[in-house]
């Protein structure tokens, strides 16, 4: 059952000024110890500001400075405005600050402040060159958005907020869009202290509201919390998902006993005018049920330890991972992991690897999924690498060069490459490319060779045509097919007739196999071999196109072993 409570008690008295309903309204940097942040109340009772900080970033979203209050301000009046600044405001403007901070110093450049940073709601603004991005973002709770003044605010100018969104004549909070561009603009400035006559004004009308406190997105809780305010209303009315719109207090709302999945909830205030026609809306989840993880892949037991890779998912899209490796009895070491986690150079031993998954409302995984396998190094590792192209030219291509860059699943791979059915040369590791290439169709191929020598038997490829401009298209010529593995046995196995399974990127291409020793022979896919003695084989496997083979087949070596006894 859900139940809506009023959330009175917490706010009550001066605990209201604990969130902070106040915003950057303007930015002033000085340039003769005349720099100045105003702030500006957008509800009443805003004065408790003691040991709270104005907090100052640089272009690149450092921390560099903070001015913090020593008390409280005396008006709480709505809309009053806060300004702190350096020694020299009160001579050149008239204004006396209500904190002064001979070290605050505003680049004119760029940089950003925030007053209530990491708090409930935090707000910032920057301008001019600021590059701030996740750390900022972690560190104050809230974005900036793209900068004000992006090619830094002008000397004499400063920055102030727009009121134009909602009533066009009060600050609210439904004027900040967390996008410094779009709610600040150059101004000349006029700073306000905590005594300067309110100019703001009412406007005539319906209420415009805005929800202040929420939920995250995602959450595992099953109860929530709201306040919200609307500068013109006499009241409030609440509804969560489809009940209907029923008396709220103009304090908050809390709801509990919330179920899973999605809940949104609803506010207008009201006055003579009527309610608020457009009502702020919050939408978010309720998860918590813990995800699991499924291991995809790993390594064989025994297998030597050169290189051990694992890849895995969650049972919930947007899961974060953190891994561990531990040797025989040693504690676990969980860090932060992505799916191909790959461990290198391991000793002889027992090892086991866990790996647990974290959804985005917080929901840890109650027991790690785990694998444990021993590490034999007198062992030959056989298992191949495989290679993954990241980025490729388009098709057709417009200019006569082209890039690709490549992966492995196996770290310190090295690679070779080759195009338009040359010989495998090497390529670097960071990428390949090739310049002055005729009109007309090519083919690229990569592969990676692993620390044992292990080379990948189905290299990536790609086929693309060159379409530069004012190049006459060379004559044509037949291009050799490329061949593909699309499913293969390992390369240990116990099954003595295994099936291969392979494409080519040439429509209608025929193929020819061979199995061993033998000779090539046309077949198709899938092909299954005749029953296999035990030990060692190989399998070929090359595509032809018009009276065109492939010039580098694909050979897959592999075992067939006795099942145990």
């Amino acid at each position: 059952m859900v139940v809506a409570a009023a959330f009175g008690l917490l706010f009550a008295s001066g605990a209201q000024a604990t969130f902070h309903l106040i915003k950057v309204r303007e930015v002033y940097p000085g340039t003769e110890n005349d720099s100045y942040v105003e702030l500006q109340m957008y509800a009443s009772g805003q004065t408790f500001l003691t040991g709270h900080s104005l907090t100052q970033y640089d272009a690149g979203g450092t921390l560099v400075h903070k001015s913090t209050f020593a008390s409280g301000v005396a008006n709480g009046a709505n809309q009053s405005t806060i300004l702190i600044g350096d020694t020299a405001v009160q001579g050149k403007f008239g204004v006396a600050p209500d904190l002064v901070d001979p070290e605050l110093s505003v680049p004119a450049a760029g940089g950003a402040v925030c007053w209530n940073a990491g708090g409930i709601p935090a707000d910032c603004v920057a301008w001019g060159d600021f590059e701030g991005g996740t750390a900022f973002e972690t560190a104050t709770g809230t974005t900036a958005g793209s900068p004000a003044s992006p090619g830094g605010i002008t000397v004499g100018k400063a920055i102030r907020r727009t009121i134009e969104p909602g009533c066009p004549t009060l600050l609210e909070e439904s004027d900040d869009s967390n996008d410094s561009a779009t709610d600040f603009s150059e101004v000349t400035p006029a700073p306000r202290d905590n005594a300067s006559p309110i100019t703001e004004k009412t406007c005539a009308g319906a209420p415009n509201t805005a929800i202040d406190e929420r939920p995250a997105l995602n959450s595992n809780s099953t109860s929530a919390v709201f306040t919200y305010e609307a500068p013109t209303a006499t009241g409030y009315e609440c509804k969560l998902d489809s009940a209907a719109f029923a008396s709220c207090p103009e304090t908050g709302i809390e709801y509990t006993g919330l179920a899973e999945g999605s809940h949104t909830f609803q506010v207008r205030g009201f006055n003579a005018s009527g309610p608020d026609p457009t009502p702020a809306s919050y939408t978010w989840k309720v998860d918590t049920t813990p995800p699991t993880t499924t291991i995809d892949s790993h390594p064989e037991d025994p297998s030597p330890g050169a290189s051990a890779s694992f890849t895995f998912h969650a049972s919930e899209t947007g899961a974060t991972f953190e891994c561990s490796l531990s040797q025989g009895a040693n504690p676990d070491s969980f860090s932060a992991c992505t799916s191909g986690k790959t461990y290198t150079g391991l000793a002889d031993g027992e090892y086991t690897f866990k790996v647990r998954a974290t959804d985005l409302a917080g929901n840890q995984q109650l027991e790690p999924t785990t694998f444990s396998w021993t590490v034999d190094n007198s062992l030959g590792d056989t298992t191949p690498p495989e290679t993954k192209l990241d980025t490729v030219p388009p098709d057709p291509s417009l200019s006569s060069t082209v890039s690709f860059t490549y992966e492995s699943n196996e770290p310190g791979s090295t690679f070779e490459c080759a195009l338009d059915g040359a010989p495998f040369s090497p390529c670097a590791a960071s990428g390949v490319t090739y310049s002055g290439l005729a009109n007309g169709p090519h083919s690229f191929q990569v592969r990676a060779i692993d620390h044992s020598a292990n080379v990948d038997p189905t290299p990536a490829g790609y086929s693309f045509s060159v379409a530069a401009p004012g190049m006459a298209p060379p004559p044509l010529v037949p291009v050799a097919p490329q061949t593909f593995f699309a499913k293969r046995p390992p390369a240990k196995t116990r099954d003595r007739t295994p099936t291969f399974r392979f494409r080519s990127d040439v429509a209608g291409a025929s193929f020819e196999c061979a199995v061993d020793r033998g000779r090539f022979k046309p077949c198709r896919s899938p092909f299954t071999t005749k029953r296999l003695s035990f030990g060692k084989h190989s399998f070929t496997v090359r595509a032809v196109a018009a009276g065109v083979a492939d010039t580098t087949p694909l050979v897959l070596h592999f075992k067939v072993m006795r099942a145990p006894k």
